[in-house]
């Protein structure tokens, strides 16, 4: 939710949580009794198996890297991050424009985000990354994963309307933030920063590449047992919608946590925005609590 009210919003009419809350559940039990069955007789084995598995970067980067064929499958293994393009991509364009940085006549247009330049932190093979090209954008996608670096690549290559404006390299944020200082206008780290163990080196190093009055936007796992629960027990070992092993409860961040180290590299949190997936239905949605995902907007000063 937003925390600060500098900058003008338009008002946001959102249901009770408690009512929020209800209609989840009611519309979980009604998609989980019909599945339950076929999932009980291996839960508990995979349960046990999957618990004790912890990863650092380098097995985070490898396990990725393994998955790299099946990138751009929308039903596939990364299925999640195409879905999570129905929330986080209006949120850059919404953002930036409550910044002021874009006029509210844009919102509409095919290239909202034309003349900007945006940075992509662990890009992976480039889900994202296209998506905001195609709205106009001039980006960079960055990721240690050689394989997905080449997956990225090698599909931007078959979009000719995409592939002058959206490049890619294989680097990590620590050797390429030195050699772009005050560079980029936006930069986008979805789904990375819970896999990095030194977060605030990460984010220093982007408020390095960021311009005055740049902004960055965040999407991550929020470090509750409940994100905990969903992340791992849930999307990973039961249902297998997550590779196993890419999520580690010790690398979760809190969003209290991401907006403290943002305010000390001089990057001022404008909005705070949690959301939910409906994994029986694989959608994401906002929502009005803060105990599983979270997106976060702040600008730098």
């Amino acid at each position: 939710m937003p925390r600060h009210h500098d900058i003008d919003e338009d008002p946001v009419v959102m249901e009770p949580a408690e009512l929020v809350v209800f209609k989840l559940v009611l519309q979980f039990l009604k998609t989980v009794l019909l599945k339950c069955c076929q999932k009980l007789s291996i839960a508990f084995l995979s349960l046990m198996e999957g618990l004790s598995m912890r990863g650092t970067e380098q097995d985070d980067v490898a396990n990725f890297d393994q998955l790299s064929a099946h990138w751009w499958e929308p039903n596939g293994q990364m299925k999640l991050l195409h879905k999570l393009n129905k929330l986080r991509v209006p949120m850059v364009v919404e953002g930036l424009i409550k910044a002021g940085k874009l006029d509210r006549k844009q919102r509409h247009t095919t290239d909202p985000l034309k003349g900007l330049t945006i940075l992509d932190v662990g890009c992976g093979g480039g889900i994202y990354t296209e998506a905001l090209a195609k709205l106009g954008a001039y980006i960079v996608g960055i990721d240690p994963a050689k394989h997905l670096i080449d997956v990225a690549k090698a599909h931007v290559a078959t979009q000719p309307d995409l592939k002058d404006r959206c490049h890619y390299e294989e680097v990590s944020m620590e050797e390429h933030a030195p050699k772009h200082v005050g560079k980029y206008d936006v930069v986008v780290l979805s789904e990375t920063i819970e896999h990095v163990v030194d977060k605030s080196l990460l984010l220093k190093n982007v408020a390095t590449v960021l311009k005055p009055g740049g902004s960055v936007f965040i999407t991550t796992w929020n470090k509750t047992t409940w994100a905990w629960t969903l992340a791992v027990v849930v999307l990973e070992i039961i249902m297998k919608r997550l590779p196993r092993g890419s999520h580690d409860y010790d690398k979760f961040i809190s969003i209290d946590d991401v907006e403290a180290m943002l305010e000390g590299y001089n990057c001022r949190t404008i909005e705070r925005r949690p959301f939910y997936l409906k994994f029986w239905e694989d959608e994401w949605i906002w929502v009005p609590f803060e105990k599983m995902t979270y997106a976060v907007h702040a600008i730098k000063e």
